[in-house]
């Protein structure tokens, strides 16, 4: 899975920039929900650099698997490192904050939990967005099958408790950009680095994925499921 990130996410930082319309969309609202957090921060899995760019948090530190990632976000701030969010290469204590937009969901949540609990001050801030069960139903619907494991609600929420986190606020929020047919949608996928698993690698696989939303003539909602959630040592 790890590779499988690195290489979608190192290939399409490009368009993904100009194309994931809705993960900005989401770090808006994240920013908004985060309020003036103070200190020095950690953007886990930043990307691009949404947080940084939208926000006046300036004394952060970005943190992403996929190594284009981390080349286009040093255009905007040197601070950047190419790291594991579950093996983080900082000291105990490093950090008032952490921040995450649309990133915990392709590690695994409850190591990179601990290891922010790890590097966070005593009384720091966890800010972060993650997708949950209810994402990408329309992908799902087409392939007809389920093909993406999102987490629920109260499984984060009781992985922060059992780290050592308190829960200070939390909503949910359904994002959506409908698109003209099932083609341009998995265009989109492709662009913004998502992956359309699938039990098998081979060409004839791919094509039959290919045909099956060329297949799909009518509109096509995407839909993130997104639980925001604002949490505290």
């Amino acid at each position: 899975m790890k590779t499988l990130i690195k290489f979608s996410f190192s290939r399409f930082s490009e368009s993904y920039d100009k194309e994931a319309v809705l993960q900005k969309e989401a770090a808006r609202i994240l920013i908004d929900f985060a309020g003036d957090l103070k200190g020095k921060g950690v953007d886990l899995g930043c990307g691009t650099g949404f947080l940084l760019r939208l926000s006046e948090w300036k004394d952060m530190v970005g943190v992403d698997i996929a190594e284009d990632m981390v080349r286009f976000y040093r255009r905007f701030n040197k601070n950047v490192v190419i790291a594991d969010m579950e093996d983080l290469p900082f000291r105990e204590n490093s950090f008032d904050y952490a921040v995450s937009n649309f990133s915990l969901h392709w590690a695994d949540f409850g190591k990179t939990v601990s290891e922010i609990k790890r590097v966070l001050k005593p009384e720091g801030r966890f800010v972060f967005n993650i997708p949950v069960g209810g994402s990408l139903e329309a992908v799902e619907k087409i392939l007809g099958e389920i093909q993406f494991d999102f987490v629920c609600v109260p499984e984060v929420l009781q992985t922060l408790k059992e780290k050592g986190f308190l829960i200070d606020d939390f909503f949910v929020e359904n994002l959506q950009k409908e698109f003209e047919d099932g083609y341009s949608l998995l265009v989109h996928l492709h662009k913004t680095g998502v992956a359309i698993n699938t039990k098998s690698s081979s060409l004839s696989e791919k094509r039959r994925i290919v045909n099956l939303f060329k297949s799909h003539k009518k509109p096509a909602v995407l839909n993130y499921k997104l639980l925001f959630v604002y949490a505290s040592i």
